[in-house]
């Protein structure tokens, strides 16, 4: 019978003991010797070093290589010291919703699963997470698409609630990809990515993979290290046992599959004379024209193309698209909810940071380029449109909000050379036809 994988606010003080008991079972083989593979910090350089990894992101192997990850992790938890040890799970934290108390499970403020420098600020959780997953029927634009796939990179999870929770709301040792796993809540934060799979795939029907013969970094000696081998989670002897809260979540019915055709594609005039990280520079917003409205029977979407993914940092836009006589009002939330139209967060990838000692360079080889030096994003705007009507609609603008992710300890960051990473190639209305 598969182990159960379950919410860390259900867990007893027992069951939570022998996760951590576990984990410092490794923590101790890497103070031991940093090189075991077997140890804490080899294992979380599966995930933060560009050199014995690293981790998948921008792409549809992003599920699948965390799932892993978590998988092979797990094991060595189960088998640190048999029996106590055996049926050690890793415990997930449902982020979807709100912690009664605190901004973290309680849990996370023991020692052996704490760690200083989380974002303790308040802040709000990703407001799309259930219905990217219950709402979002294609495989790539919900999980990412192939490498060098021209119609896209990332996954609308990653890119949206998944990056957001890393940078904006976590904060710490998890706002960064070289050093995240360090933080003992990125195994419960990535439980839950993985369950979210797992109820995207059951919703779904188990959809086959897009690149079913990829061999995942940092697995390529294990039984298992092919996207195709980590589909399903009965195969690799877990599953996950819901709440009651989840259980009404996901509770919704799931629409329809639809195609859709591309009918036209016209790039948005800039409201401002400078170049784009001048005008963010200097109001924190770039404003574009929007063209007239589509044929009611259509859907358009303005897409960003090629924009860069940071080194530096991380950022979110958040887009609205409004008429020309309201004034932009990031502070009212009555403007953002009538106008908003979506977000974007922007996790800066790894800059070439090395975090184990030992594997500088492989004899002075560079790693591997693993992340997507730009990323395609897509914001639809279908229903602003319709609701000014087409003699309107050369009268709305496209606004995109600059908000950059907050400093260590909470506080808003202002840094010059992040805005300098601001960059894209263009901004485009697409319309698409919906059969």
């Amino acid at each position: 019978m598969a182990k159960k994988r379950a919410d860390i606010n259900t867990l007893d003080a027992g069951a939570v003991g022998d996760y951590i008991h576990a984990l410092n079972i490794l923590r101790a083989r890497s103070a031991e010797n940093p090189d075991d593979e077997t140890g804490y910090d080899f294992q979380a350089g599966l995930h933060n070093d560009v050199f014995i990894g690293p981790c998948e992101h921008g792409n549809d192997q992003f599920f699948a290589w965390h799932r892993a990850h978590l998988h092979y992790f797990e094991k060595l938890l189960q088998e640190s010291e048999s029996p106590r040890t055996s049926n050690v799970t890793i415990p997930y934290w449902d982020w979807l919703h709100p912690e009664p108390t605190g901004k973290f499970p309680t849990a996370f403020a023991q020692p052996g699963l704490f760690m200083s420098g989380r974002n303790d600020n308040p802040a709000d959780l990703p407001p799309d997470t259930l219905q990217i997953v219950t709402e979002e029927t294609n495989w790539n634009e919900f999980g990412g698409y192939p490498k060098g796939d021209i119609n896209g990179d990332y996954g609308r999870l990653e890119l949206g609630p998944h990056n957001t929770m890393h940078s904006f709301f976590i904060g710490g040792k998890m706002s960064n990809p070289a050093t995240a796993a360090e933080d003992a809540i990125y195994w419960s934060f990535h439980a839950f990515v993985d369950l979210l799979w797992a109820e995207w795939q059951r919703r779904n029907a188990m959809p086959a993979p897009t690149s079913p013969d990829a061999s995942l970094r940092g697995f390529l000696t294990m039984p298992k290290h092919k996207v195709l081998d980590f589909q399903n989670t009965i195969d690799l002897d877990y599953e996950y046992e819901y709440t009651d809260k989840l259980n009404e979540a996901f509770g919704v019915s799931q629409p329809l599959r639809r195609g859709r055709e591309l009918l036209s594609t016209e790039s948005l005039r800039p409201l401002f004379a400078e170049g784009l990280d001048t005008e963010i520079r200097s109001t924190s917003r770039a404003q574009f024209a929007l063209p007239a409205a589509p044929a009611a029977t259509n859907t358009a979407v303005v897409r960003l193309r090629d924009l860069k993914v940071p080194t530096t940092g991380s950022y979110m836009l958040r887009a609205y698209a409004h008429p020309k006589d309201v004034p932009f009002s990031k502070d009212d939330p009555e403007f953002r909810r009538q106008y908003g139209v979506g977000y974007v967060t922007l996790w800066r990838a790894h800059g070439g940071e090395n975090n184990h000692g030992g594997h500088e360079g492989h004899g002075g080889h560079a790693p591997e380029p693993h992340h997507p030096t730009s990323c395609t994003v897509r914001f639809n705007v279908t229903k602003p449109l319709a609701d000014v009507g087409p003699e309107a609609a050369t009268d709305l603008v496209f606004t995109l909000h600059y908000i950059p992710a907050p400093g260590p300890t909470g506080e808003p960051k202002s840094d010059p050379e992040l805005v300098k990473e601001v960059q894209l190639q263009d901004v485009l209305l697409e319309v698409y036809a919906q059969p």
